[in-house]
């Protein structure tokens, strides 16, 4: 797989490809020139898996899964997978032909079974990153976040009255390392997202060990033990085409 100039956000949760050949003064880029280039989509057509496991806690309750992530994208759009303890079926799409922001569409399992993907507080936009398409609103004063300095971004949901969110992306390679959701006129974040352990290996990617959500009493954890990703001249999994029916909403 030949390397990129720019991280592609859609795996940015569980792959993440490290801009390598990015500019020396990525840091030192405008506000929205550094989100244009971890906004850029993959260059090439390829397919990627990867495995995990879901633990989830709401109060006295706890709750234990697995999740299998199916990928094939190409420079314009992005075909998803998620298997639920190898029962609930999810396909997510997410075009990015129409503009800065994807145009994403989901499709639900024809008999969910409990427990689904929500039960385990996890949403479609926590495994694509879609979130960092919203709408920008301002770059906030820069922090560090595990020993890793970091430009914080605002974004506001491209619905009306839906919220905003932050992100913390590393200052150096432009990846994602936490985002928090605030409701509108809201002054805490009522959810959080956080990658922890990146590592770098073959092909210039960085694979994330450990995805942390968290909101008002409950949190969940996601351990990934698998991760690859392809050019499609390597034999892929069943393509998204194939997926089977299932219901469908916009998410």
């Amino acid at each position: 797989m030949r390397r990129e100039s720019s991280l592609w956000p859609v795996l940015a949760c569980l792959l993440l490809l490290a801009p390598g050949a990015l500019r020396a003064d990525f840091a030192a880029l405008s506000a929205e020139e550094f989100l244009a280039e971890v906004r850029r989509p993959f260059r090439q057509d390829a397919w990627g898996e990867v495995t995990g496991r879901l633990n989830h806690v709401k109060g006295d309750s706890r709750q234990r899964g697995t999740v299998r992530i199916r990928l094939a994208f190409s420079p314009v759009s992005m075909h998803a997978q998620v298997v639920i303890n190898e029962k609930n079926v999810y396909t997510y799409e997410q075009s990015h032909a129409a503009g800065d922001i994807p145009v994403s569409t989901l499709d639900l399992p024809e008999q969910e079974e409990a427990p689904g993907l929500a039960d385990f507080g996890v949403q479609p936009e926590d495994v694509t990153f879609a979130f960092i398409y919203w709408h920008f609103l301002r770059e906030m004063p820069a922090e560090s976040f595990r020993q890793r300095r970091c430009r914080v971004f605002e974004l506001r949901h491209p619905g009306d009255g839906k919220g905003t969110v932050r992100v913390w992306f590393d200052a150096e390679r432009g990846f994602p390392l936490q985002a928090q959701w605030f409701r509108p006129d809201g002054k805490e974040a009522w959810r959080t997202l956080e990658l922890k352990g990146a590592k770098k290996h073959d092909d210039n990617l960085w694979f994330v060990k450990e995805m942390r959500l968290e909101g008002k009493d409950w949190k969940t954890q996601v351990l990934f033990d698998h991760a690859e990703i392809n050019p499609v001249e390597r034999t892929a999994p069943a393509a998204p085409a194939a997926f089977p029916e299932a219901k469908h909403r916009e998410p």
